[in-house]
């Protein structure tokens, strides 16, 4: 069986894809009702979501929390991991490393990074990004090695980043830095942003993913998408992937879609 996650916000900032959204004891009782095992958290700051409520509320509604995404951190503070100013790359890392203290106090869910990592344009040259983004990844790396938390970098589209789109490319750096707390992370929409072939990308690597995101187009809920989620779903059962599937899409329509979503998803898997 897979574990189901539901991306989750406090409401407190616009955010179009988080399919839970509101406080804390709110959002993870909506998510144990709807049927799901586990949260993602949409943080900036680990003070976002305090340790104690966390703790409180995983345990009242059977619920833990599977990943952090940390893309705030470069949308509203500017944060960036390859950033060649090494004032910002620095604080990007220390932010980074507080979740990673954060984690092991909340059951150990993974540090996504996705739009964290920035753009070539960040950096003096497309060298020099690359050449800080690796610092400072490898940096993360050993830092959460340490204290056991998972990091997982995301194959993004270049709609979010110029590194790291391709699945292949993302799978080959994480294996070349060979930590066992490193995977690779796939998302349905910066797959088709990129023009995979969706199926046939999660048959050639969801073995190693640690997570699988999804959505149809434009962040519309799966059952309303013109996508093959028959073929999708296929494809996940004929893979390897023994990881996390979360929904990231519109909170609505239909209202508390994350709820059809989960159904519809669990009915394509067979495990409804």
């Amino acid at each position: 069986m897979y574990r189901y996650s539901a991306i989750i916000s406090d409401g407190t900032f616009p955010f179009s894809t988080a399919v839970i959204q509101g406080d804390p004891r709110t959002c993870f009782a909506k998510a144990s009702v709807f049927g799901f095992d586990c949260v993602q958290l949409t943080v900036r700051r680990p003070s976002d979501y305090p340790v104690d409520l966390i703790n409180s509320v995983c345990e009242d509604f059977g619920l833990s929390v599977s990943a952090m995404a940390t893309g705030r951190m470069c949308t509203v503070d500017n944060l960036c991991m390859g950033s060649s100013d090494e004032i910002n790359r620095r604080k990007c890392i220390n932010r980074l490393c507080s979740f990673a203290d954060y984690s092991a106090l909340i059951g150990h869910p993974a540090i996504v990074i996705g739009a964290v990592r920035g753009y070539f344009s960040d950096a003096l040259s497309e060298e020099s990004y690359y050449k800080q983004f690796d610092k400072s990844f490898r940096e993360l790396s050993e830092y959460c090695e340490k204290l056991s938390v998972p990091v997982i970098l995301e194959a993004i589209d270049h709609f979010e980043a110029d590194a790291y789109c391709d699945p292949a490319e993302t799978l080959q750096y994480v294996e070349e830095i060979n930590s066992p707390i490193l995977y690779m992370y796939l998302d349905r929409l910066h797959l088709l942003n990129e023009g995979k072939d969706i199926p046939a990308t999660i048959r050639q690597f969801a073995g190693q993913a640690y997570q699988i995101d999804l959505s149809g187009e434009n962040r519309c809920a799966p059952m309303a998408s013109s996508l093959d989620y028959r073929e999708i779903a296929k494809a996940i059962k004929e893979s390897d992937f023994k990881g996390i599937l979360s929904l990231e899409h519109l909170p609505k329509p239909p209202e508390d879609a994350a709820a059809e979503s989960l159904r519809f998803i669990k009915g394509l898997l067979n495990e409804d």
